[in-house]
């Protein structure tokens, strides 16, 4: 069968039109002439890509979050000095914030925690950082404390 006859796959125009629906390119290949023949699964297609962009809708079982608060060696453009990362035991989602002081983090913990709260409707029920209290502000304990959310450390590094 040469390349010119071969079928268009399906998972390479799901990934090539930013993750559309089976149902659309169906729709396209009824409604367009002169179009190349599509080869549909005959299996429900579920893509990885899509999957780890919408994760918010899913549930988290354990929901431990690790996070870290790190200096940027110079900088950034919009004039960041810090960044907090977030991640997602179970899900591997990641959410990094960028910030101007670090006395930002303590704010930023509680808004990201309130955003996956209201998205995805499960509680965050631990909090794991490295042993250095660089943003464990007494604010910040009594808002983990208020809500029932475990704060755990790294054992301390030993030089």
């Amino acid at each position: 069968m040469s390349f010119a006859t071969r079928c268009l796959d399906f998972e390479t125009l799901h990934h090539h039109f930013g993750h559309i629906s089976d149902k659309i390119i169906h729709h396209v290949f009824n409604n367009v002439e002169d179009i190349k023949k599509i080869c549909f699964l005959t299996q429900k297609y579920v893509c990885y890509g899509y999957t780890l962009e919408n994760i918010h809708q899913f549930s988290f079982p354990e929901n431990s979050i690790y996070s870290d608060l790190f200096e940027l060696p110079t900088l950034s453009y919009s004039k960041y000095k810090w960044v907090i990362t977030f991640l997602n035991d179970y899900s591997f989602y990641c959410n990094i914030i960028f910030l101007y002081k670090k006395f930002e983090a303590a704010e930023a913990v509680k808004s990201t925690f309130q955003m996956w709260l209201n998205t995805t409707s499960h509680p965050i029920k631990k909090l794991h950082t490295n042993n250095r209290t660089e943003y464990i502000t007494l604010e910040l304990k009594a808002f983990l404390r208020k809500q029932e959310i475990i704060h755990e450390t790294s054992i301390p590094y030993v030089y």
